[in-house]
């Protein structure tokens, strides 16, 4: 992230927080839900397990690109998530992911500070992700993530993705092959049910 952006989310005192894993594929698919709509704003949810020590995010579910102020399209979304997680036995909402339009935006805005509120009252370690996919040069040692409280406070916990570099190189060959462009998010299984929003042969 730009370093504006990085003082903006930085301003004031840094809450601890808790470290943040995340498996390949759900790393690819934030960023590939970034990059398929680099000029708008995109966001989505997480999923995995959460314990005092930790959060694992084992994959994510793409919510939106054309508008963060549609409420009741929201809860449907949350609602879904809920049974698609009931129904793996194993999964739960852990958090949540944004990439603002501008680069240097660090700020979630009321609507995802909204959603991080109410997955947090859910889940108490739950994790708020900010990234930056208009600029996709990320490195193992920089993943273009910062981490954030429910306010869109940055905190202090690490965010690492499992085995970094292998998964940074298979994200670039998706990117070079147009996998982001096959992507769907909830808006556009709005548009049409039958594209799957869980994305579920994506990176196969």
């Amino acid at each position: 992230l730009g370093a504006r952006c990085r003082r903006a989310a930085g301003q004031g005192t840094m809450a601890d927080g808790v470290p943040v894993e995340l498996e390949g594929d759900a790393y690819s698919l934030m960023f590939l839900h970034a990059c398929k709509h680099p000029t708008k704003a995109v966001n989505g949810l997480l999923l995995g397990t959460a314990a005092a020590d930790g959060v694992n995010v084992t994959n994510v579910l793409p919510l939106f690109h054309s508008s963060f102020a549609l409420s009741p399209m929201l809860e449907a979304a949350l609602m879904l998530a809920d049974e698609h997680c009931k129904s793996s036995g194993k999964l739960q909402l852990v958090g949540y992911y944004q990439a603002n339009e501008l680069s240097d935006d660090c700020d979630l805005g009321p609507f995802g500070k909204k959603i991080a509120q109410k997955i947090r009252a859910q889940c108490a370690q739950a994790a708020v992700l900010l990234l930056d996919g208009s600029r996709m040069r990320p490195t193992a040692d920089d993943l273009r993530l910062l981490s954030l409280d429910a306010d869109g406070k940055q905190t202090r916990a690490p965010v690492a993705v499992r085995g970094a570099g292998k998964v940074l190189s298979r994200l670039g060959d998706h990117l070079k092959c147009g996998t982001h462009q096959l992507l769907v998010d909830f808006d556009a299984h709005l548009d049409d049910a039958q594209k799957d929003w869980f994305n579920t042969s994506l990176l196969k």
